[in-house]
């Protein structure tokens, strides 16, 4: 069986650079600050690498798809309407979760649930994998401080699941748990309680995660494996794993179209 795993395309609105401030609302006039200092010129092919993402899920004859959070740049409909429309030709075998970018709530503090309008229905995924997906970011999340927590009662849950889970066991989660070199991330980035996650899932096969922009593996009680940001110029890529029976048989980064 084959699993592509990709994550944060960041797919941001069309002529970005034309709205006005007052089209955005102020919180996301002040998010959009990012994307003028060089975010946005990163991620101006995004919605075309993702699609490139998606031909190579059929190419490659991927089993199932997963998708680590972070969709969207600033949380608007017209961004998630786009990454709906290039991820339907996988719809029926992806499997999704939000990431902080996704939470940006509405400029009254509202909570935004347009994630959930467009990707609440989760396709069921084969039956030699097991899923567990965990939210790392809660109902709200506010841009430049992105920290991410696992609830206790959500880890208590995942040890009793992956007790008794059958097949390949992968746990699903926006915020990685650590950096490429083992070391936790910067605190107000980081994953709080990553060392508690880590221990809880250590008789899972794997953690797929992203939020870093950076593509590695990682070896801690189980396999850590942080997609990055799979659309982002220069860095576009995706992990690609063939799953053997309960294990991962091999695990390889792919670049789009590749």
């Amino acid at each position: 069986m084959r699993v592509l795993h990709f994550s944060d395309p960041h797919i941001q609105l069309p002529r970005w650079r034309q709205r006005k401030l007052r089209e955005l609302g102020p919180l996301r006039a002040i998010a959009s600050a990012e994307l003028w200092r060089g975010r946005g010129r990163n991620y101006d092919d995004a919605l075309e690498v993702l699609r490139a993402i998606v031909r190579d899920a059929d190419r490659l004859r991927a089993d199932h798809v997963i998708c680590t959070g972070d969709l969207t740049q600033l949380a608007m409909e017209e961004e998630f309407a786009l990454a709906r429309e290039a991820l339907q030709p996988i719809w029926s075998r992806l499997t999704c979760i939000a990431g902080n970018h996704d939470r940006y709530p509405f400029d009254d503090g509202s909570v935004n649930e347009l994630y959930e309008q467009y990707f609440s229905q989760a396709a069921r995924p084969p039956d030699e994998l097991s899923i567990f997906a965990l939210d790392s970011c809660g109902p709200v999340c506010w841009p430049i401080v992105t920290r991410g927590r696992i609830a206790s009662a959500a880890l208590s849950q995942l040890r009793r699941g992956l007790a008794t889970a059958p097949g390949c066991k992968l746990v699903l989660l926006h915020h990685a748990p650590l950096r490429h070199n083992g070391r936790p991330d910067f605190p107000w980035h980081a994953l709080r309680g990553a060392r508690d996650l880590i221990e809880a899932c250590a008789p899972a096969n794997a953690i797929l995660c992203g939020h870093l922009h950076e593509r590695f593996e990682a070896r801690k009680a189980s396999r850590i494996f942080c997609a990055g940001s799979s659309t982002e110029r220069s860095k576009e890529g995706y992990w690609l794993y063939d799953i053997s029976g309960d294990r991962i048989a091999s695990a390889d980064i792919r670049r789009p179209g590749s």
